[in-house]
């Protein structure tokens, strides 16, 4: 974990953003790394300045941002965190977006966020998924805490570079906190076009897993895994499913995954499969974007 030097974090002072802050603090204390708090005040909606109109929306956010400061300030100088260099800091806007301009103003090397469970107020869809989609650094989506580091991680491949990028991530976890890498990749053999195209459907030919020994060897050819506990799986399925799968069945605390496919194509090859397996999943994930990615502000 050599790279890691500055973690950020979004605290929203709900449950997901303690389990958040957890891991960040485990990650940030194991790699000496400094940490930003961030906690984003959204701006009142027009419905409320309807409903509440003798009410000064902006001075009483302006109000709510100096609340939220002083607590990030008491939590940064709390015992829990006396171990570390911290930085804390409240925003105004829209939760995504003000984490990655923080997080590029910053020059942060690693974001994490948290999520609620389905159907509550704060579910992923709203910022997690968005961060994922959009940040320029590996994104952790803490699902719960990883205070005493991952012990088994999972690393689903397609052996393209970005998943070699997030396969160097994920092993960068196992020599930092110990335990096993587990490599996995999902034969997904599925028609290549639709009939909805109006074309006559094409079967791509059998694969065994044994046709993918060569391309096992090349991906793993220079990984660091020496001194590394690891495994590796080849299972047919479709991507996500077979990941989440897998991931129950080896009880994973993290799944390290790539955002883009070896097409090249953003959010779809891998870039959806990582959403989806984040809705699959009940431990917390972590998505890698290719170095080459440059994200543009909307």
């Amino acid at each position: 974990m050599e790279k890691l030097r500055r973690i950020v974090v979004g605290h929203n002072f709900f449950p997901d953003g303690e389990a958040a802050l957890r891991s960040a603090v485990a990650l940030a204390e194991r790699a000496n790394a400094t940490l930003y708090i961030l906690h984003v005040v959204e701006p009142y909606h027009v419905y409320q300045k309807i409903l509440f109109p003798s009410v000064p929306a902006e001075a009483m956010q302006e109000e709510i941002v100096l609340k939220m400061r002083a607590q990030l300030n008491d939590l940064g100088k709390s015992p829990a965190l006396a171990r570390l260099h911290v930085e804390t800091d409240v925003h105004i806007g829209k939760p995504f977006l003000e984490l990655i301009k923080a997080c590029r103003r910053w020059e942060g090397n690693l974001l994490v966020v948290g999520t609620s469970p389905r159907g509550g107020s704060h579910f992923l869809g709203s910022t997690g998924e968005r961060v994922l989609r959009k940040a320029p650094v590996p994104v952790l989506i803490a699902k719960g805490d990883l205070v005493g580091g991952p012990k088994t991680v999972l690393i689903p491949i397609d052996f393209s570079p970005c998943a070699k990028r997030a396969a160097e991530e994920g092993l960068a976890f196992v020599r930092g906190f110990g335990g096993r890498a587990v490599f996995l990749h999902a034969m997904d053999l599925r028609y290549i076009y639709p009939v909805a195209y109006g074309t006559e459907p094409i079967v791509l030919p059998p694969v065994t897993p044994a046709d993918l020994e060569p391309d096992w060897q090349e991906f793993l050819t220079g990984l660091p895994l020496d001194g590394v506990t690891w495994e590796k799986h080849t299972r047919e399925g479709k991507a996500a499913r077979v990941i989440a799968d897998t991931a129950t069945e080896y009880k994973a605390d993290l799944v390290v995954i790539g955002t883009h496919g070896h097409t090249g194509l953003s959010h779809v090859l891998l870039g959806s499969v990582a959403e989806e397996v984040l809705r699959l999943t009940t431990c917390s994930v972590m998505t890698v974007r290719p170095e080459a990615f440059q994200f543009e502000l909307p």
